[in-house]
Order: C-alpha cells, then sequence, then structure tokens
C-alpha cells in the first residue's frame, strides 16, 4: 500500500469514526433525550427505528458516485451531516432532532457503500478484507466515544452541546477527509459501468445471478440475527430476573464481541478466504441461535454463548464486505449501495417478524431460537452453493 492510499484510508477511517457517533449516541440516553423535548422515551425510539429503516433507500443513492466521484459524494456526506449537527446546537426542537437524526442515517447510507466501493477500486483483494475490517472497527470504537461523552455533555449541559461536539467532529474530519483523500484511487482512472440513475442500477444489480444471491444472503443473516436481537433482553429477563445487571453486562459483551470479531477479519480472512470466513461465522451464529434459548439454567453460560454468537455474526457481516465487492466490480458503489439496502430490509423483516413469532408463541424463546436459526442456516447454504469465491487476478 502506498503513503497516498494509506493517507487515504487513515482519513477515511477518521470521518467513519465520526459518522458512527452520530448514530450510537442516542442509544444509552433515550430516556434524558425524551425529557428534553418533553417526550416520551417511546417517541425517541421511534426516531431511533426511522433512523434505521433509511438503509432501505440506501440502493437509490448509489449511483451518485458515477456523476460525481467517490472523493465527492464522501466529502458531500460529511458536509451535510456537519450542517445537520449544527442545525441540531442551534434549535432546541423536536422537529428539528428528527430532521437532524434522519440527515445523519441518510449521511452514513451515502458514505458506507461509497467508502467500501473506493476501498475496493484502492485495494487488491488479496488485502481487502484486512483493510475492511480496520475500517469497520469504527463502528466498535464510536460506541467508546458516543456513551462517555454523551452521557458526560447531558450531565454538565443540554443536548445541544452533544450537536456542537458532532458539528466539530464531522466538521474536522471533513477537512481531512479533503486534505488526504486521493480521488484518483478509488477508481478515478478505471473502467466501469457508467451507471448514472437508479432503475439501471436495479437492471445491473438484478441481471448478476451472484450479485442478487449475495444480497439474499445479506437479508437472511440480518434478519436472522434480528429475530434474535430484539428478543433476547426479554428472555434475560424471565430467565434471571436481573435485568439492569445483566444486560449491562451483555452490552459490554457484545461490544467486546464485535472488536474481536472484526480483528478475526483483519487477521485470518484474507488467509483463509473471504467467503470461507462468512461461511464459518454464519455456520456458528446459526448454531448459537439453537442453543442460547437450552441454557436458561446458567447466566454465565447464557452470557458466554451470546458473546460467541455476537462474534461469530460480527465476523460473518465484515468478511462479506471484501467478497461483494468484487461480485460486481464494474459498479462496486451500485452493488455495496444495494448491500446496504438488504441490511435494512433484513433488519425490518427480522424485526417485524421476531415481534410476531414472540407474540403468537407466548414468548417461547425456542420458537425465536429456530426461526433464527432457521434463517441463518438459510443464510449458510446461500453462501455455500450460489455465491462464488472471488480471486482477483489482477
Amino acid at each position: 500500500m502506498n503513503k497516498s492510499v494509506a493517507r487515504s484510508i487513515f482519513a477515511i477511517f477518521f470521518a467513519r469514526l465520526a459518522i458512527n457517533v452520530t448514530r450510537r449516541f442516542p442509544y444509552p440516553f433515550v430516556a434524558p433525550i425524551g425529557a428534553a423535548f418533553g417526550v416520551s422515551a417511546d417517541n425517541i425510539q421511534n426516531v431511533i427505528a426511522l433512523t434505521n429503516g433509511a438503509g432501505l433507500f440506501s440502493p437509490f443513492f448509489g449511483t451518485l458516485s458515477e456523476r460525481y466521484g467517490k472523493k465527492a459524494v464522501m466529502l458531500g456526506a460529511l458536509t451535510m451531516m456537519t450542517a445537520m449537527s449544527l442545525l441540531g446546537a442551534i434549535f432546541a426542537d423536536y422537529g428539528v432532532f428528527v430532521l437532524v437524526m434522519f440527515g445523519f442515517s441518510v449521511g452514513k447510507i451515502i458514505y458506507d457503500p461509497t467508502f467500501q466501493a473506493y476501498i475496493g477500486d484502492a485495494i487488491h483483494f488479496s488485502r481487502r478484507a484486512r483493510v475492511m475490517g480496520i475500517a469497520e472497527l469504527s463502528w466498535a470504537l464510536s460506541l467508546v466515544i458516543a456513551a462517555p461523552v454523551a452521557g458526560f455533555l447531558l450531565d454538565v449541559s443540554t443536548l445541544q452541546a452533544i450537536f456542537f461536539f458532532l458539528a466539530l467532529l464531522l466538521g474536522s474530519s471533513a477537512v481531512v477527509f479533503w486534505l488526504l483523500v486521493d480521488p484518483t484511487a478509488g477508481g478515478g482512472g478505471q473502467r466501469r459501468l457508467r451507471i448514472m440513475n437508479p432503475l439501471a442500477a436495479i437492471r445491473v444489480v438484478s441481471a448478476h445471478r451472484p450479485a442478487v444471491f449475495g444480497l439474499f444472503f445479506t437479508v437472511c443473516l440480518t434478519a436472522s440475527h434480528e429475530i434474535f436481537y430484539i428478543n433476547y433482553g426479554l428472555w434475560m429477563e424471565d430467565s434471571f430476573d436481573l435485568v439492569l445487571t445483566a444486560l449491562g453486562a451483555v452490552t459490554i459483551v457484545i461490544a467486546l464481541a464485535e472488536v474481536i470479531g472484526e480483528f478475526i477479519v483483519i487477521t485470518l480472512a484474507d488467509r483463509f478466504g473471504a467467503k470461507r470466513t462468512t461461511m464459518c461465522g454464519m455456520l456458528i451464529a446459526a448454531a448459537l441461535f439453537l442453543i442460547i434459548p437450552n441454557l436458561s439454567f446458567s447466566l454465565p453460560a447464557a452470557m458466554l454463548g451470546i458473546f460467541l454468537m455476537f462474534i461469530a455474526i460480527e465476523a460473518a457481516i465484515v468478511s462479506a464486505l471484501p467478497l461483494f465487492s468484487e461480485i460486481l466490480p464494474q459498479a462496486r458503489a451500485v452493488m455495496m449501495s444495494a448491500n446496504v439496502g438488504a441490511h435494512s430490509l433484513g433488519r425490518v423483516a427480522g424485526g417485524a417478524l421476531g415481534a410476531v413469532i414472540y407474540k403468537f408463541s407466548g414468548g417461547n424463546f425456542l420458537a425465536i431460537g429456530l426461526a433464527a436459526g432457521g434463517l441463518g442456516i438459510l443464510a449458510f447454504l446461500i453462501m455455500l452453493r450460489l455465491v462464488p469465491a472471488v480471486t482477483q487476478k489482477t
């Protein structure tokens, strides 16, 4: 990796860290944020759900980099998010808060697939999993920044102070990005399909069978995880009667598992193969979906199972990114945008299905585990039989 590309990757990582902080800061502070606007915590949870659903629109933004270039699109997303932060810092209004949070989500669904496509163009496939794994560390590290900083600012000041902090963080990352990112490293001189509108993008992806099956894999993976994820807290409450202790500990477990999963991809995926790493992670996660509901006899056993499951899921998600970046190399930004949309579709479908299963099974967590495990096994089989391994020759 030459110095220009290394500087570009650093700037991309720094910017993505800032972007991820905007997504993670509200979760621990739903109640105080609601109190700041005089609304219930449910209203803030609905705003978070709205921002999560915004990823469904990601495919419609996938062609922007074909028109304006990857650097310009990512810098535009950062600039827009900085402006949104300033808007939130100036106006202490619930309607403005909703607008700002949705703007943050739009910025992320534009930035993430574009930077993934940039890395796909700039980094040889034999080293791409390592670089993408490093970039994905920004998701876990953002929680380390978001939780303590947001908590401190809410304690000594107001929510507007958080938005001012975000404006400084995003603005500085935009300046670093503008100075350091090489626009040519992201495929400026490469031959690629000139896809200029969303309908053309949909036709290109739908006509390529490996791309379609890759998206089906993503939907099944995300839905299986979401079915389990939205119900495990209720299960732990019923099984162990240690709501705050157990769920607080699980939050720490999840953050640590994310980091370990990403380091597995960084250290192993390039050598072991992105497809095999993805399959191993998915198969282990599917097995744990089936096993964990039977661990209600022991809190340590349940915690260990959840810990291992999140490691496996994170490894499967992250190691699939370099693979998908090479499935449709002539239209990487389009493919990665479609993958973001597939993740959002899986979250929405999995959340709805998980709620229905929980209701009609009378809270039977074994049924939740069977549904999640079955979808996880389906995802594994799709990856095994229908998504080809990639060996880049150039």
